[in-house]
């Protein structure tokens, strides 16, 4: 089964989701590329083969009985209006994160795709990273024994990255700054290796350093698992320069019973329970991060799933749970207080 794929936004993601429908020739084939900028879609068909058709208006690739299944690659304020008119139209969906504004938002999109029986899965990137599928499996099989705490950081600056003017600044279009664009990332990957967060704490500001912002770049988060364990999260769009020795500028440690598990300069494991890992931090042979692989590990994922008619790892349904853990930790700095995540997998039918 060859699905035709139209991508709706043809910037960074959008040509991310298009290297793994290339890399998967067996399985997809891209028709259709839009994007409000006319050279952006087209630059983007152009890799993408030669009879590939190019709009400006996404509702074009919804309304086309060419196209199987989109990527939607759009600013998050668009998430809900062209997911729920996909879903509609009977397509499956690859969704960039976040899923929505809100959890309100969040849920009407699972019902429609539920509704219309297609496949909906959010592009949470990070799942996709083998060294996180080995650091699993390390955290599972008790390798530190029962963990009790976490740890993890994020260092960008994002005036930098961005130019002035970029949809990202405004809080009317993300729905927020730093948590809901950058820290998910790391709450959704949380929630894959250790299980659900059920209370949150949080503090946010702003560094002066994204002058045309008007959301938050500054965010710090403490976190309750349902396990019991305890975390805490940093986040920020506003550092000169990385501290964190990483691949990706993102500390990440695990603290158990037996050991600890960390990131810093290459993945490293000491363990009081494997011999070979007791005399002190050794480092794991791991894959470095390797970002371009991780999209398209995903969108082969997304592909398989809806030829197999299974529900992917990172569907809408699951990433709903994420999206709790991000409107609570909003509603917590809103009211300064400790604020419990309302989960909501059960809810969905």
């Amino acid at each position: 089964m060859t699905l035709r794929i139209g991508i709706l936004g043809c910037g960074l993601m959008g040509q991310q989701h298009a290297s793994g429908y290339l890399a998967a020739p067996e399985l997809s084939r891209v028709v259709m590329c839009c994007d409000d900028r006319p050279e952006a879609a087209q630059k983007l068909a152009a890799t993408c083969g030669d009879e590939v058709r190019v709009t400006t208006h996404w509702q074009d690739v919804i309304a086309s009985a060419e196209v199987d299944a989109v990527s939607v690659c759009m600013p998050h304020d668009l998430h809900a209006p062209v997911v729920l008119a996909a879903a509609a139209a009977g397509k499956h969906i690859l969704l960039e994160k976040p899923l929505a504004l809100n959890l309100t938002e969040g849920q009407a999109m699972v019902q429609a795709a539920d509704e219309a029986g297609v496949t909906f899965m959010v592009a949470q990137n990070q799942r996709f990273l083998p060294e996180h599928h080995r650091v699993k499996a390390l955290l599972d099989s008790g390798a530190i024994g029962r963990v009790f705490a976490a740890r993890v950081d994020g260092n960008q600056w994002l005036s930098r990255i961005y130019p002035p003017g970029h949809w990202l600044f405004s809080q009317a279009r993300t729905g927020g700054g730093v948590i809901r664009t950058t820290a998910i990332h790391k709450l959704d990957l949380l929630r894959f290796l250790l299980g659900e967060i059920r209370r949150v704490v949080a503090f946010k500001t702003n560094s002066g350093l994204n002058p045309e912002m008007d959301n938050e770049d500054v965010a710090v988060i403490a976190l309750e698992f349902e396990s019991g364990a305890v975390g805490e999260a940093f986040f920020t769009f506003g550092a000169h320069r990385a501290p964190i020795p990483t691949a990706t500028h993102e500390l990440t440690i695990f603290y158990g019973e037996q050991g600890v598990l960390q990131n810093v300069m290459g993945w490293h494991l000491y363990s009081a329970v494997l011999p070979e890992y007791s005399s002190g931090f050794t480092r794991l042979d791991l894959p470095d991060a390797d970002y371009p692989q991780t999209f398209r590990n995903e969108v082969r994922h997304f592909l398989e799933a809806v030829s197999s008619a299974s529900e992917p790892l990172t569907s809408g349904r699951d990433n709903l749970n994420t999206l709790a853990v991000v409107d609570a930790i909003y509603e917590s700095i809103a009211s300064g207080q400790a604020v419990t995540v309302q989960h909501t997998r059960k809810e969905i039918a």
